[in-house]
This record gives structure tokens, sequence and C-alpha cells, in this order.
């Protein structure tokens, strides 16, 4: 059964471009770099995607829109990522955003649409040489600012995929593109999420995260992506400071 597509319409409502500010009033905004999609985790709104994107060793502003049409801003409160000093691994290459719930004030941005990692985490691993795999994210060649105008635009793009296994790097593994579109270089998909539609038996058809995308090239037709347990641990690294920085 082919993906539905009406699932990918919901799902693609919680991925958005990551834009950064330049601090040039001629052109505020820089054509995004790479991917962010929009989570809940145990009741809490964050933004998560690759730390890479961030350029953490240069940060500059970031933007991050609720939805396609909304020209509103997720006010965010801090990030939580590994130094790259401390780990050079690809597993620690993610970013946690946290958003500031206090500071969310606007309907559109209090509408965000939110993956909930509870629903969508179920298993994969065992159905992936069936399951049919899809990419959401914003390729880098297919965003565009326009200086007259002020306007930004960021082409979503969905990338078919299968299982290529596991990688021969941790925590990493292997999609295989079925159709690259065209595109001369995969860059600003990293941070994208990686879906399986996962088709059991007498139960209805499902989408279920299975990890984000880190890199990958046209050319070689595959995206290396990190698995979502990694993404889950940093989660709870993330509650738990949450946690102790709560006032008693």
């Amino acid at each position: 059964m082919p993906i539905s597509q009406h699932a990918i319409d919901r799902l693609a409502l919680s991925v958005q471009p990551l834009i950064f500010e330049t601090g040039v009033e001629e052109a505020p905004y820089s054509t995004t770099r790479g991917t962010v999609f929009l989570v809940g985790y145990e009741g809490r709104p964050y933004v998560l995607t690759a730390r890479h994107a961030l350029q953490p060793d240069n940060l500059v502003p970031i933007c991050v829109f609720p939805s396609d049409t909304s020209h509103q801003l997720i006010p965010l409160e801090d990030v939580f990522y590994v130094p790259q000093s401390l780990e050079g691994e690809d597993f620690v290459d993610l970013a946690v955003i946290a958003m500031d719930t206090n500071r969310i004030t606007h309907p559109e941005v209090a509408g965000a649409r939110l993956i909930d990692l509870a629903l969508s985490c179920g298993e994969w691993k065992r159905y992936a040489s069936e399951a049919q795999f899809f990419v959401i994210g914003y390729p880098e060649e297919r965003s565009i600012f326009n200086y007259e105008t002020y306007e930004f635009r960021a082409d979503r793009m969905i990338l078919l995929g299968r299982y290529g296994g596991p990688s021969s790097l941790p925590y990493l593994h292997l999609l295989s593109i079925l159709d690259t579109l065209s595109l001369r270089t995969f860059s600003g998909l990293s941070g994208a999420p990686v879906f399986a539609w996962v088709e059991l038996p007498m139960q209805r058809p499902t989408p279920v995260l299975c990890g984000m995308v880190l890199r990958g090239t046209p050319e070689s037709g595959l995206v290396h992506f990190l698995d979502r347990e990694v993404l889950l641990d940093a989660f709870k690294v993330k509650r738990r400071l949450e946690q102790q920085a709560e006032p008693e």
C-alpha cells in the first residue's frame, strides 16, 4: 500500500526550515541550512535539529516558525547539545531546543503542531526490510530570499527511500533514496525527521519516527540518519537538567 499522503501532510506541519538572522537590514534572513521538527516530550514543546546545522562554534540567532503560513516566531529558551570539544562522534550531532512557554502568547504559536514522541516511536527495525521510508526536509537549493519584497521561500520536499541497513558508524543507519528529485546536494536536510511507513496484518498502516538526518549526497543516493533512541536519550537528559533547575 502506498504511503498515505494525508499522513505525510499531517507530519509535515511539524517540520520547518532552520532560518538564521543575519543582522543585516537589507537581508535580515539567510536561506535555510538545516531542517527542524517540532516535538512534544513529557508534556513540553521542543525543537529538534542537527547540532552542526546550528553552527554552535559561531552561534547566531535562529528563527523557527510554527507553520508554513505564520509570520510569528516561536520563542526559544535554551539549547542542549554535547560540546564538540568533548565528543567528536556523529551520535552526539543533535540539538534539543526548548520553547519558552512563558512567552507564547500568539494563537498561531500556541497552535503549532507537535510530533508526540510518546505516540510516534513505535517498533520499526523489525519491519525495516519491508517498510517504505520517507524524509521530510528543506533542501538549501530550494530556499530563496527575495531582497526586494523581503519574502522568504523554502520548499519542503519529501524523499522516499528504502532501509539500507546499519551504518558502519555507531548509532547511525543508511537510507537508500529512491528518487533524489534532481537535487544537486542534500545540504539543508540535516535535522530532518526520518519515518517508516509500517504495515502489519490486521492493523492500520502507521508512520513511525526512526531518527534524524545527519548527512548524505545525491551522488551516493544515501542518507545517514541518527537512531531515534539517541534522540530520546537526549530528551531524557534535557528534562533532567530542567527539573534540577526548577525552584523547589
